[in-house]
This record gives structure tokens, sequence and C-alpha cells, in this order.
């Protein structure tokens, strides 16, 4: 299948404006860590772990597996429905594997969440070696 020269325009504008949208969210982190106050920092780190836990408990809502069953009772000479029922039952049985899916998408839900902490911290310990360096100069004087 050829490529179009605007398909890789459009796939080429996609991606520059995700990594736009990506660098102004670690700019912005980087901007409210290095506030006097240490909450302003810890806000989108928040959001985005609040934001993978929603992955988690919707995995596990909908790991739960639905068996339906069905009876139909026909009558022998004309081979019209007398009774008909329908039964869904949920049956629920975590495996091994179920857990390691759930903690591989634990660890990959948080990759936005370890960036942002990271970033946080980088910019908090620049604010603490600043005010180290302010605390030097005026033992100097």
């Amino acid at each position: 299948m050829a490529l179009t020269l605007m398909t890789v325009l459009i796939v080429l504008f996609n991606m520059l404006l995700w990594a736009a949208v990506l660098a102004g969210i670690i700019a912005l982190e980087v901007w409210l860590s290095r506030r006097k106050s240490r909450w302003p920092g810890l806000i989108m780190p928040i959001i985005s772990f609040a934001l993978s836990l929603l992955l988690v408990f919707d995995f596990v809502a909908f790991s739960a597996v639905s068996a339906t069953s069905e009876l139909q009772v026909t009558e022998a000479e004309t081979g019209e429905i007398i009774h008909q029922e329908q039964r869904v039952e949920e049956v629920s049985d975590w495996t091994l594997g179920d857990t390691v899916q759930l903690g591989i998408l634990l660890l990959v839900g948080n990759i936005p969440t370890f960036v942002l902490l990271g970033t946080y911290y980088i910019g908090r310990e620049k604010l603490r070696r600043d005010k180290l360096l302010e605390k030097m100069h005026i033992q100097d004087l």
C-alpha cells in the first residue's frame, strides 16, 4: 500500500502536535514544581495517578466473563416456540495471568506519573540548591 504525501503530512502533523502537548505539560510541571509551596507541583502527578487507577478499575470491572445459556421449548409438530428462556451468569475466575496483566497495566499506566514526579523532584532540587546557596551567601556576610 503506497502512502500518499497527504497521509505522511497528517501523521507528521499529529506527531508534532502530541510532542508539543507533551512539552507543554512538562514545562507546566517544571513551573509548578518551582513554586515556594510544594503542593502545586504535586497536582499533575496526583491527577495522572488517579487516571491510571481508572484504567485499573476499568480492567477489573470488565474482566468478569459472562456465560449465556438459552433454553427453547418447541412444539414437535409445528416447530413453534412454546417457551424460551435466556439466562446470563457472570463468572469471575481470576487467574495469575490476570494479576500479571493488572500489574503491567498499573506500571504502564503510571509512566506519565513517574515522568511528572521526576520532573517535580528535579525542580524541587534546584529550589533546595538555591536556598542553600542563599544561606551560604548570608553566612559569608
